[in-house]
């Protein structure tokens, strides 16, 4: 299946209304053309900036077959490099996060700085010019204090992508927040079937029953914007009467708001890697990682202002038990999905009208699979 026959598969289901069909979620060479037309010409979430708040933090940022390097240089600016040695390719670091002062392959001890700049390589010829053989570098951006990478050289610039959720988003000072907790869920569900469950509340009022403590599902929709090529989406999301946050009772989880003024809620997608949802006492990052047909990695990363302490400002439990109950009714949700399209005998349905967020992902999706991003 080549990306252009996938691509019109799927225009002609959106044209006739009707969900994804079977050999979209169940074709091994797709997913292989879905990492390389989509994952790796997209911006990916590394992390927030105060996890790389001093020179040698890093993070890596994991993509299919590629992995990427993404730390704070001992010069204090933010770099990305490719995690593959200019000798024989041995992965420098492992998965993970951690700190270091020089990158060392433990292959052959070559070496070299944050930025990509080699140091020196022992036991080679005179004549080796190590200025030739630099880490291959990634591009990185940072965009309300959160830190991307993109492994397409020719990628659209973050901000401009961003751009149509800047004012909802800024007013929450995400710079000045720090991370209170991070989980990540291993999905037994294709990326796609994960994507589409965060794109709708359809099923929310019979498997969400913490969430819509203070979620109103019949505000959803209000005040949507959405990009031309529907990868980019902002809502405000509206909350029942008496609650200002989303939390179990509807009360500030934190007592320190990252929020000043009139409070809201909102939400901002970048399909399929990234959602970042605003409260006004916390945010919450999603990141998701396609890692097999059948397995997608979720990882949500709690974000509080930089000066509220646990036990003191919130208590943790609290604080995640909203979305990390929604969450794990989601997954269970999704690997159930994923057994039922395994069937020949799946034969997708209509969509409702609860549903158009759906069929918004379906447009983007085949778009960005058919190269026309």
């Amino acid at each position: 299946m080549t990306n252009p026959t996938a691509g019109q598969i799927m225009r002609d289901h959106i044209e006739r209304g009707l969900g994804m069909p079977r050999e979209l979620y169940m074709t091994a060479e797709l997913f292989e053309q879905e990492l390389e037309a989509i994952f790796n010409r997209s911006w990916l979430f590394a992390a927030h900036e105060s996890q790389l708040a001093r020179p040698g933090q890093y993070v890596t940022v994991e993509s299919g077959l590629e992995s990427v390097i993404v730390s704070r240089t001992l010069e204090g600016e933010i770099a990305a490099v490719h995690n593959v040695c200019r000798h024989r390719g041995a992965r420098l670091l492992d998965a993970g996060c951690g700190s270091a002062r020089r990158l060392v392959c433990p292959y052959h001890q070559w070496a070299y700085k944050l930025d990509g700049t080699m140091l020196g390589a022992s036991k080679m010829p005179p004549d080796f010019d190590k200025d030739r053989y630099p880490l291959r570098k990634a591009k990185v951006a940072i965009w309300q204090g959160l830190v991307f990478v993109n492994l397409d050289e020719e990628a659209t610039p973050l901000a401009d992508l961003l751009a149509l959720g800047e004012d909802a988003i800024a007013p929450f000072d995400l710079p000045g927040a720090t991370v209170a907790h991070e989980i990540t869920y291993d999905v037994r569900a294709n990326w796609k079937l994960v994507w589409e469950n965060a794109q709708e509340c359809y099923h929310c009022n019979v498997n969400h029953p913490e969430l819509l403590r203070a979620f109103d599902v019949a505000a959803l929709g209000d005040d949507l914007r959405r990009s031309d090529d529907m990868r980019v989406q902002c809502t405000r999301l509206g909350l029942k009467p008496g609650a200002v946050s989303l939390t179990v009772d509807g009360q500030p989880a934190s007592s320190r708001p990252m929020l000043s003024g009139e409070p809201y809620t909102v939400a901002l997608h970048l399909k399929p890697t990234f959602a970042v949802v605003c409260c006004p006492d916390y945010a919450v990052v999603l990141r998701d990682r396609p890692v097999a047909i059948d397995r997608t990695e979720v990882t949500m990363t709690w974000l509080v202002r930089a000066d509220a302490e646990a036990g003191r400002d919130y208590d943790l439990d609290n604080l995640i038990k909203v979305w990390d109950q929604t969450n794990l009714q989601d997954w269970a949700l999704c690997e159930r999905t994923q057994l039922g399209v395994r069937s020949r005998f799946f034969e997708p349905g209509p969509l409702s009208g609860e549903e158009p967020s759906v069929a918004a992902f379906h447009q983007a999706y085949a778009t960005m699979l058919s190269g026309e991003m």
